[in-house]
């Protein structure tokens, strides 16, 4: 954005996923984009690593973010991160391009009443995205001329073959493509490290917006004001593209919300409407597993696991995506991975130290049936809003991860699980897991090590707060393209579905779909 320029076509606000793949397609179709991102542009050495994605935790690149404290994870409050940089959260996270099931994208299509949400109208912005990593692959499914190239497994880590038997023979069906639109299974851990996206715009980064301005007669968005004072018009529209905790807050700053919750903070309500109430996000736990031969060099932190076939992505191989009751149930609701390392969540009270003694198998819950909220903590935009994801509140959501918790623990009782571990080691004071423990003992577990994964969307939700072209319901010129929009969660890890709706929601703008 120049320096100069103080009027443009459109202006976004945030500079993450969908707001590069927004400012990138806009502008190639002949508009004047400003994207204003609070965060740097930054191509640090440490944002290029792939194992490098813990160490950014509680760093500048991201929003150190903290949850209230949550009564069914141990009233532990939580850290929750997000992407504050040029690329967002997709610069930041690990690179795990997981795209979820067709269940999940034809039931918000149903739920909202617009098939533009349907896998089969969402797939070929998925085809657009993606060079796939297999050039015999499902051509129906897949895309191979896409800016992001994806790889998945064949890196020849020395317990691949036996993990692969540890799942299968525990009884989890192998799937050859769990990118195909149904998940489940044992699949290949896919990510993308390779190329990406640009945008063709100038960006102001470094820069925070303060809120959108909007006539209050006319209710029609006509720019921002950014902290600095500094005052930039939209001729078109502005677009709200800031993540799924920080969206909300900046409407609420706007006057778009509850006018309740408004009011207590001094705030006239220009839009009433259910801002930051239907937040939805994944939460996990890993289970550690102590290896039986650790001079062998089989994970991270290991002087001999440091082979180049090891290093071309995150010390991950399989992810197992399981459904719980009842059996008609089609989509994914937890997912099971295998790592060569002892990754924690961010807010685990229980770590081990990266020295090539363990493996972990993460569990993330893909679906969760809880809903939290996002409000403000006072009018300041530099402030934190107050998080409340109210975690593992329903029964399905705790069910969904103990099975997640069960299935790791069958692999690792069968014979070739028991080749590679001695067992699970558990926080001091506490018994090692079976898959035979009580839903109790897990959820004691639970509440030690539960974690965000960092998926949080929902918070502007379609249908309640905008409609399906994503403009804000009852203000102009105004729209919010982000996770924020999503009204249930999807079966994946959010990069690439946001990086397929980020194009999807480009023609809608320009008037093409």
């Amino acid at each position: 954005m120049p320096s100069s320029s103080t009027s443009f076509d459109y202006i976004i606000c945030g500079g993450g996923t969908v707001g590069c793949v927004l400012a990138d397609r806009l502008s190639h179709a002949g508009n004047s984009v400003a994207m204003i991102e609070q965060g740097p542009e930054d191509y640090s050495d440490i944002l290029m690593s792939p194992v490098a994605a813990p160490r950014l935790h509680g760093t500048p690149y991201e929003y150190n973010f903290m949850t209230t404290p949550q009564q069914n994870v141990g009233n532990r409050a939580l850290p929750n991160y997000g992407g504050k940089l040029l690329s967002g959260s997709s610069g930041v996270n690990y690179g795990l391009w997981t795209r979820g099931h067709t269940v999940d994208y034809d039931t918000w299509a149903e739920s909202v009443g617009d098939d533009r949400w349907s896998y089969k109208r969402l797939l070929r912005y998925f085809k657009k995205t993606e060079r796939h990593y297999n050039p015999d692959g499902d051509r129906e499914q897949h895309g191979f001329d896409g800016p992001i190239s994806t790889t998945a497994g064949h890196r020849n880590y020395p317990l691949r073959e036996t993990v692969f038997n540890a799942f299968t023979k525990s009884g989890v069906t192998f799937n050859p493509d769990a990118n195909g639109g149904n998940p489940i299974g044992l699949g290949a851990f896919t990510e993308n490290w390779t190329t990406g996206e640009g945008a063709h715009r100038q960006p102001a980064s470094k820069a925070t917006v303060a809120r959108v301005l909007i006539d209050k007669t006319t209710k029609t968005a006509d720019g921002v004001v950014l902290v600095d004072g500094r005052m930039f018009t939209a001729s078109k529209e502005v677009i709200v593209s800031s993540g799924a905790l920080k969206t909300p807050q900046l409407l609420m700053l706007s006057g778009i919300g509850s006018s309740e919750h408004l009011s207590e903070h001094g705030i006239d309500a220009i839009a009433d409407l259910p801002v930051g109430l239907s937040l939805h996000d994944h939460i996990s736990a890993s289970l550690f597993w102590k290896l039986r031969h650790p001079e062998r060099g089989l994970a991270l932190g290991s002087p001999l696991f440091n082979k180049p076939e090891y290093g071309r992505g995150n010390p991950f191989e399989w992810v197992v995506t399981s459904t719980i009751a009842p059996e008609d149930l089609k989509t994914g609701h937890v997912e099971t991975m295998l790592a060569y390392a002892p990754i924690a969540g961010g807010g685990s009270d229980f770590k081990l130290p990266f020295d090539g003694t363990h493996i972990s198998t993460p569990v993330v819950l893909l679906l969760a049936t809880s809903r939290g909220t996002v409000t403000l903590a006072d009018t300041d935009p530099n402030a934190d809003p107050i998080i409340d994801p109210h975690y593992l509140e329903t029964e399905a959501d705790k069910q969904a991860m103990r099975t997640g918790m069960r299935v790791a623990m069958r692999a690792m009782e069968t014979e070739d699980g028991q080749s590679m571990v001695l067992g699970e080691t558990p926080p001091p004071g506490y018994k090692a897991l079976t898959s035979s423990c009580s839903d109790a003992e897990l959820d004691v577990r639970l509440a030690i090590i539960g974690s965000s994964f960092f998926q949080n969307a929902g918070t502007a939700a379609m249908a309640t707060v905008v409609d399906t072209k994503c403009r804000v319901k009852g203000v102009n010129k105004l729209r919010v393209c982000n996770a924020s929009v999503l009204p249930l969660p999807i079966a994946a890890h959010y990069q690439a579905p946001m990086y397929a709706f980020g194009k999807a929601m480009a023609d809608v703008i320009l008037g093409k779909a």
